[in-house]
């Protein structure tokens, strides 16, 4: 991949490979957004008197960049609706945070800087803090921190800069900011490219929502790409070609033609039953972080929500949410999927997910390998306080909703035990106080461990459900980190050992008549789906974009075929011979881009 590149009179076409984070093929100019680097430079205070006027400008700053933000939000649900005015009011909890507030007076009033050098040194490391993660959707947030930042600076220096394009253009930037797409009218808006972000990417999500191609992950894009270029990007395959020739854009548009009748009858299959030819019902439903992916959920054929991720709550703010809040913001998820179910998984947080501010004064401190340390149930079991207002929450909810609570990463019948005497003790308090609920909430724990699949039969007597989570399992079986690329080639979920504790999982629960989901990325892999069928897993839950393939392809198949074809690879040895049988059947009912 070039870092640089020269013009000639006569261009040649270039392609370039990145990851392809929204679907679509389209062909345009760019349009080069070039972001400058802030000039910060530190000043001494000399008086008392210059800390209060510093102290004065910044919340003057605050207060403008609240106002501005304000518009720009009712500005973006006109443009891009709902889901993106939902993003951008998420930088309100960032714009208001008081630790950052208090951490930038701080400063001021101790080390006598000014407030740029304060605030921009503040936000720095908030921001440091999200790309140390391993999670991918928390390194994403980084973003967000740096766009209320340059926001913020941007008013304390009386500096602004509009972004106006001229015609309909492929946005290409180092870093795609929400407010970058807030300032630009849709229809002028034909794809994105940045060097930066990733399928959670908020300028990704926006343009899944809206249909808009998009490629992120291209090194230094805007040092290569000029002006005067023609752009073709696909953002099935994560490919830019720069100046294609004539005979490359006719192939493309050929390709296009065929991806846009694919996603018509994908989206007429979206709106059909779950069932396999042999009339075997399969329950398909979606994993999601906010309420705002619901409705997307539901248009893409999700029958509920197989899992929901609680814990995203927690790094809105620096504070642990209130029963209350926590309460508010669950039935926003449950009015909106109703009458359809919520799985919501209890706070999943440790290893990669630290809410930092929140843990430590509650006994976290730094663990040399913290995926194998203090996490998920074992804090909740450990701190009341953390683990009490969320059950109480859910519990409320479900009086007048479809609920079930969830407990990740078990790997004893013990901590079953324990946490069902937290719930009851819950469910007696609510009873004093007259709080309705259901009684008969079901609870279930994610299979994500080897222990936990081992103990299965065991769990199964005590809970209502399963729920596999594989990226987990796959990690923990294997040894093999998937971040690591010395050992990621190792990381399959089609290794024979995985598959056979999945087998033996959903084995076990069915012998004492419960149900299994599945709600790790396997779940989303269409290559997956009829290996899974056929093993007897009862519910995929995935991401909403992967619900109407994984539902041709359970309408395409027979069950009994299907758990045929699943007892020819669980007894294969060999995870590259799994990989191309499994590669193979599917390719038989379904065009894989």
């Amino acid at each position: 991949m070039p870092l640089s590149r020269k013009k000639k009179e006569t261009p040649e076409e270039l392609i370039i490979k990145g990851l392809g984070v929204s679907p679509g093929i389209v062909i345009g100019p760019p349009y080069i957004l070039h972001t400058a680097p802030l000039q910060i430079a530190e000043r001494k205070l000399n008086s008392h008197k210059e800390v209060e006027q510093e102290t004065e400008r910044f919340h003057q700053a605050l207060s403008i960049t609240r106002e501005q933000l304000n518009h720009q939000i009712q500005d973006a649900k006109t443009k891009y609706g709902k889901e993106y005015g939902a993003i951008l009011e998420s930088h309100f909890l960032i714009l208001e945070d008081e630790e950052m507030i208090r951490g930038t007076l701080k400063l001021v009033q101790s080390s006598h800087v000014n407030i740029e050098a304060a605030f921009s040194s503040v936000m720095d490391k908030f921001k440091n803090n999200f790309l140390k993660s391993n999670n991918e959707y928390l390194r994403e947030r980084a973003t967000d921190i740096e766009d209320i930042k340059r926001r913020v600076l941007n008013n304390l220096l009386g500096q602004h800069k509009s972004v106006t394009v001229e015609e309909p253009s492929i946005l290409v930037a180092d870093s795609i900011k929400p407010s970058d797409i807030a300032n630009i009218d849709r229809s002028k808006i034909l794809g994105f490219i940045s060097e930066g972000g990733s399928t959670l990417s908020h300028f990704a999500i926006v343009a899944r929502s809206l249909n808009i191609p998009a490629i992120a992950g291209i090194a230094n894009v805007t040092g290569f790409i000029h002006d005067d270029d023609k752009i073709l990007m696909d953002g099935h395959k994560g490919e830019l070609i720069i100046n294609p020739e004539e005979s490359t854009i006719e192939k493309y548009i050929k390709k296009s033609e065929r991806l846009i009748k694919e996603r018509a009858d994908l989206e007429l299959i979206a709106r059909l039953p779950c069932v396999t030819k042999d009339e075997k019902n399969v329950a398909l439903t979606a994993n999601v972080e906010l309420p705002e992916e619901v409705d997307k959920a539901l248009n893409q054929g999700a029958e509920g929500i197989g899992l929901y991720r609680t814990e995203y709550m927690l790094f809105s703010g620096r504070e642990l949410p209130t029963e209350e809040q926590q309460y508010q913001q669950y039935r926003r998820i449950a009015e909106r999927i109703h009458p359809h179910k919520v799985t919501m998984r209890t706070f999943d947080v440790g290893g990669d997910k630290i809410p930092l501010e929140i843990l430590s004064s509650r006994g976290y401190v730094h663990e040399d390998n913290p995926f194998l340390g203090w996490r998920a149930i074992r804090i909740g079991l450990e701190c009341h306080d953390f683990f009490v207002p969320q059950l109480r929450a859910i519990l409320r909810i479900s009086a007048s909703f479809h609920v079930e609570i969830m407990l990740p990463m078990i790997v004893s019948v013990d901590e079953v035990r324990q946490t069902k005497k937290i719930v009851e003790q819950c469910k007696k308090e609510l009873k004093q106080e007259k709080i309705p609920f259901n009684d008969a909430i079901k609870i279930g724990v994610m299979v994500e461990t080897p222990a936990a699949a081992m103990m299965a039969d065991e769990l199964a007597e005590e809970v209502d459900f399963f729920s596999i989570g594989t990226n987990d399992l796959v990690q923990y079986t294997l040894a093999a980190d998937r971040g690591n690329p010395k050992v990621a080639p190792l990381y399959s979920c089609f290794h024979p050992a995985v598959l056979r504790l999945i087998h033996r999982t959903i084995e076990s629960a069915h012998k004492h008549g419960i149900p299994v989901a599945m709600c790790g990325e396997m779940a989303s892999n269409p290559y997956a789906v009829i290996l899974l069928l056929g093993m007897g897993l009862d519910e995929f839950s995935a991401l909403p974009p992967m619900l109407p393939k994984i539902k041709k392809l359970i309408r395409s198949i027979q069950f009994n075929d299907a758990k045929k074809f699943a007892e020819k690879i669980l007894a294969m040895n060999n995870t590259a011979d799994i990989e191309k049988s499994v590669a193979d059947e599917t390719k038989k009912f379904l065009s894989v881009t």
